[in-house]
């Protein structure tokens, strides 16, 4: 068991990626992820651990019994970080800002320095001053290492390599973008902009994916009111050459679909703005489009803006324009492209944390 303790919503979501990379090559692994703010937190699966509730935290930790603790959190000088110590719980510190800590007091005293650093097993800095820090504070040299910045990327969902190929031929020569989570209020939106778009792209395909799939009635009854040929998965299987919308069955094959398409449109950024990770896209090759209510993955929309390989759109006016535009090949390209650079930028410090963790719990060297 794994417990990573993360400060921010950007460190909660490079964790998540860590566990998850972790487990799928030691499937017997768990782990459970925590931090000590709720705010901007909408994964219900993070536990919330505030540190002016230290009971919680030492019922948590007995609960849960982890064999080794990631922590990420700024400081070290917390009653959480502390029952580590008292629970003998080995920890692996990430960037942590040991330059601030040192100002206090009770930290210039050699012997406590060294107490408060006893969990640390080992520890990853950004910087060669930060290895500094940690030395003068007692750690080892030998356990200390420089690993530069915690970025989140993704863990791309597989497909089936061959269906892939076989429905991309069927699709040669048709623009194909992927309508990801798509919310109640915006299937309307979405099927409008497929049509306005379609004028510029009569070939057109819209793999649509709905939140809930039981507004599928609905759905349906929008697609026949705009006399749209619609297949679904659990129906047909796979689209037809005459196929204009194509219904997504579940998230099993959310892979399959993004990497059909050259262009995704994330869900919910035009209402409830709890919209897919925009990573998960990128990563597998597809530029990215979506609207201005973004209430999850914040972070990570950011990065991908800042490079320009997202297309931020201010009304639900501008989704039909934009994915008219965007679906010529070498805007999309340029901008998977991009994509694809800056969910690699964290790639080799993830795999080295997942590496040095595996090792930690004793499942040896393993090469990722």
């Amino acid at each position: 068991m794994i417990w990573a303790h993360a400060a921010t919503p950007a460190a909660i979501d490079a964790m998540r990626e860590v566990l998850m990379r972790a487990q799928l090559i030691e499937p017997s692994l768990s782990y459970v992820l925590s931090t000590p703010v709720s705010e901007h937190i909408f994964d219900s699966e993070v536990f919330v651990l505030q540190e002016a509730e230290p009971q919680l935290g030492l019922d948590f930790l007995n609960t849960m019994s982890p064999d080794l603790c990631l922590w990420t959190d700024d400081s070290i000088s917390t009653p959480l970080f502390a029952l580590s110590h008292r629970l003998s719980i080995p920890i692996i510190l990430i960037n942590a800002k040991i330059q601030q800590l040192r100002g206090r007091k009770w930290l210039w005293r050699k012997t406590i320095a060294r107490q408060a650093l006893r969990p640390v097993s080992y520890a990853f800095v950004e910087t060669t001053e930060e290895t500094g820090h940690l030395r003068k504070l007692g750690l080892p040299a030998r356990n200390i290492e420089v690993l530069g910045p915690l970025l989140c990327g993704a863990v791309a969902p597989g497909c089936d390599d061959a269906e892939r190929d076989r429905i991309g031929e069927i699709l040669t020569g048709r623009p194909v973008w992927f309508a990801h989570c798509v919310p109640m209020q915006e299937i309307r939106i979405v099927l409008k902009a497929f049509l306005q778009a379609q004028r510029k792209a009569h070939r057109m395909l819209l793999i649509f994916d709905l939140a809930d799939p039981t507004n599928e009635p609905d759905f349906l009854r929008l697609c026949d009111e705009f006399d749209l040929t619609t297949h679904a998965r659990a129906a047909e299987g796979e689209p037809e050459q005459r196929t204009q919308i194509f219904l997504t069955d579940d998230d099993s094959d959310t892979g399959l679909w993004y990497r059909l398409a050259s262009l995704s449109y994330m869900g919910g950024s035009f209402s409830v703005g709890d919209v897919p990770n925009p990573m998960i896209a990128a990563a597998l090759g597809s530029a990215v489009v979506h609207g201005p209510i973004i209430e999850k993955f914040q972070h990570a929309y950011a990065r991908l803006s800042e490079t320009g390989a997202t297309q931020s759109l201010k009304d639900e006016g501008d989704l039909s324009q934009r994915v008219a535009a965007m679906m010529e090949p070498d805007q999309c390209a340029d901008m998977a492209a991009t994509g694809w650079q800056v969910v690699s930028e964290g790639a080799v410090a993830t795999d080295r944390l997942v590496e040095l963790a595996l090792q930690k719990l004793g499942f040896g060297d393993l090469h990722l």
